[in-house]
């Protein structure tokens, strides 16, 4: 919206793809979300596997120290967590971008991007669900649907033993879903950066991804 109001997006859109753009951005955002988690999981580590020196830090017993629990993260879990960051990431992502883009001001932007800020209440009402039941009902459903999996499946993962094939089915499931999102966003990308003026009907933004 800032670059469509100050009229940047010409300048940008003539030196690049519209398609390199919105990768761009989303890939962006994403490295620095992945840099956070980097630097949370490396405190979590200095402070499990160090603990006796920071007690000394602060002048207490480092026999205390090590009577304290510290909850660990398994590495299997590590790794579940981490692809359906990077997968559920750039599915919302690029659907945030493609919103976007159709849009000219944040007022436009509260109204129409109400459907996606629903897919993911939608989505942590699943973890709920998944917590109370992880291997039930509605949990292992919303496991498998793209845009609710990157939330509900590492739950489950973690309270439950999830057969192997539910958890590869559910990334290819997340990785298709990604394509399709990605293929879609950026049909919406590539002719709503230009687009000035009133808000697109949905039959507009059909016509976008159709030609």
């Amino acid at each position: 919206i800032d670059e469509k109001s100050s009229r940047i997006m010409e300048v940008l859109a003539s030196s690049l793809k519209p398609f390199q753009m919105l990768l761009g951005k989303v890939l962006g955002v994403g490295a620095v979300g992945l840099l956070q988690l980097g630097i949370y999981a490396a405190v979590a580590f200095i402070a499990t596997s160090q603990r006796g020196r920071i007690a000394g830090l602060f002048g207490v017993d480092p026999s205390a120290m090590q009577s304290v629990p510290l909850p660990s993260l398994p590495p299997d879990l590590l790794a579940v967590f981490l692809m359906y960051f990077v997968l559920g990431f750039l599915l919302y992502g690029a659907l945030f971008a493609a919103v976007g883009s159709m849009v000219n001001s944040p007022q436009e932007m509260q109204q129409i991007i109400l459907p996606v800020t629903l897919l993911m209440v939608v989505g942590f009402l699943g973890v709920f669900a998944a917590i109370r039941e992880p291997n039930a009902g509605i949990a292992v459903i919303l496991s498998f649907i793209p845009f609710f999996s990157p939330m509900v499946m590492p739950v489950r993962w973690s309270m439950a033993a999830v057969p192997i094939g539910h958890l590869l089915l559910s990334l290819a499931l997340l990785l298709a879903g990604l394509l399709v999102v990605a293929w879609v966003a950026g049909r919406i990308y590539r002719t709503g950066i230009l687009m000035y003026g009133k808000k697109p009907t949905l039959r507009e933004v059909a016509r976008w991804v159709a030609r």
